[in-house]
């Protein structure tokens, strides 16, 4: 059972782009965005946290889990819409499926996955929007938990569904929808962000989007590998493209699912007042009759390094 413990100070949250006065909507509670395998260790067993595992793949969550972790993978919140494949569930969906597993209302729900990756963004951020204002990501996931070896389990136990509590309405206007995407194509405000690998990227895009792939707001190699990179750092790279808390900026990739990672990065880890999440991405884009695309040469891969 787990035993209340008082919470520490929010940690590893930036808001590098918010200004003093805060952005024009109402105030989200001061959650950190990223915790640490440190901070998470610490609470275990605590009333007020909830873990969830959204590795992909039920097996490596019954082959060893964060003790008292719960699965919830992106496949569980995505079906098709519409003959669009790898839509998110309406967000009283994900709400309903979070209550069904477990979460009790007002809890602290920490997501990990194999790393901070495109799994655990995903996940956090339709969490976040279904009205769970208090979701964190654990930095470098699953792979940093161990090799810090912090405690692991094969253990489970049942989990009765929470009471009913008070709830947070779901912020439906952080996903924005193909119509309204193509009125903001050329609008000469608002950036389109596209995080896919940069041959998909030139393949085949939004009229006017930027490039950065998603991986690049990650430690790629050493100690840190599949941690986040130091806020200021990925805040200066997002300045370079023209992302600002003055401009509005729409994230996409091809199915929402990369894209979850730069739009948790962009709104909760960096505080852009103006972010959303074009959730049906490039292949909804690409099937919509109508809707202009852009196309260019790939770049040149690296010349072969010699023997």
């Amino acid at each position: 059972m787990r035993t209340p413990r008082r919470l520490a100070p929010a940690l590893l949250t930036a808001g590098l782009f918010v200004t003093a006065a805060g952005p024009a909507r109402a105030a989200e509670p001061a959650t950190p965005a990223v915790v640490s395998p440190e901070w998470l260790a610490a609470r275990l067993g605590s009333a007020d946290v909830f873990v969830v595992d959204a590795r992909t793949g039920l097996r490596a969550y019954l082959a060893s889990h964060v003790p008292g972790a719960l699965p919830l993978e992106p496949s569980n919140l995505r079906s098709t819409e519409g003959g669009v494949p790898g839509a998110m569930h309406p967000l009283t969906t994900v709400r309903m499926l979070a209550r069904r597993m477990g979460v009790p209302p007002g809890a602290h729900v920490v997501v990990l996955g194999e790393e901070s990756d495109v799994d655990a963004t995903y996940v956090a951020t339709a969490l976040r929007l279904s009205g769970l204002p208090r979701v964190s990501l654990l930095d470098g996931g699953f792979k940093r938990w161990t090799k810090e070896g912090r405690p692991v389990t094969v253990e489970r136990s049942l989990v009765a569904a929470p009471a009913a509590g008070p709830s947070t309405a779901p912020d439906r206007t952080a996903i924005v929808r193909v119509e309204e995407v193509k009125k903001l194509v050329g609008d000469g405000r608002t950036v389109l962000l596209d995080v896919r690998p940069a041959d998909q990227f030139a393949a085949g895009r939004l009229p006017g989007a930027v490039n950065r792939f998603w991986k690049a707001d990650l430690v790629a190699e050493g100690d840190g590998a599949g941690s986040f990179r130091p806020a200021a750092d990925v805040a200066a790279e997002y300045a370079a493209l023209g992302i600002s808390k003055d401009r509005p900026v729409v994230v996409y990739c091809n199915t929402g699912h990369q894209a979850s990672e730069a739009f948790f990065t962009l709104r909760w880890r960096l505080g852009l007042p103006d972010v959303r999440l074009y959730a049906g991405s490039w292949v909804e884009w690409s099937m919509t009759p109508g809707t202009p695309r852009e196309t260019s040469t790939a770049p040149a891969a690296p010349p072969a390094k010699a023997p």
